[in-house]
């Protein structure tokens, strides 16, 4: 099954944030592409991004799976030690302002908001240097559904 556009949108948004990944597709005839720097990847990471932005509606993708080699994507979320990446439809205020306003934060742990306006995502990058990973992926995994339902939320209120 093909990964929907808007799914790769986040992924290239996260790879746009994340320092030094590398980003591997898997089309659905098995061919693989890599995604990355000018010397290892088929395509920059700019690139990819420039192209989901400029996606042409009708068009279906042809990715099975996306994989970041060196790292573990679950669920929308990019891990590698002490740093956690995830996406958010929440312009970068909100976002901001959405984890500010949570009270179970762990004082050990720092978010950085980035809007990305060609693809009109915002990626929050958590980490911490004095949390463990299993607490660092509660924290970053509270902060996403904290995001997700103050998604919700203002779908309601805009229907």
């Amino acid at each position: 099954m093909a990964m929907s556009r808007e799914a790769l949108s986040e992924v290239a948004a996260i790879a746009a944030a994340s320092p030094q990944v590398t980003l591997r597709l898997e089309t659905l005839d098995g061919a693989t592409v890599l995604i990355g720097d000018h010397g290892t990847g088929a395509m920059c990471i700019d690139g990819f991004r420039r192209l989901m932005a400029a996606w042409v509606d009708g068009c279906e993708p042809h990715v099975a799976r996306v994989d970041f080699p060196g790292a573990r994507y679950h669920a929308g979320m990019l891990a590698v030690p002490g740093l956690r990446y995830f996406v958010t439809h929440l312009s970068a205020e909100h976002t901001a302002r959405c984890l500010r306003e949570r009270t179970r934060w762990p004082d050990e742990a720092h978010a950085i908001v980035r809007e990305d306006l060609l693809l009109d995502i915002s990626v929050v990058q958590v980490m911490s240097s004095e949390l463990d990973e299993d607490a660092l992926e509660d924290a970053a995994r509270e902060a996403q559904a904290a995001c997700v339902v103050e998604e919700l939320c203002r779908e309601v209120e805009a229907a």
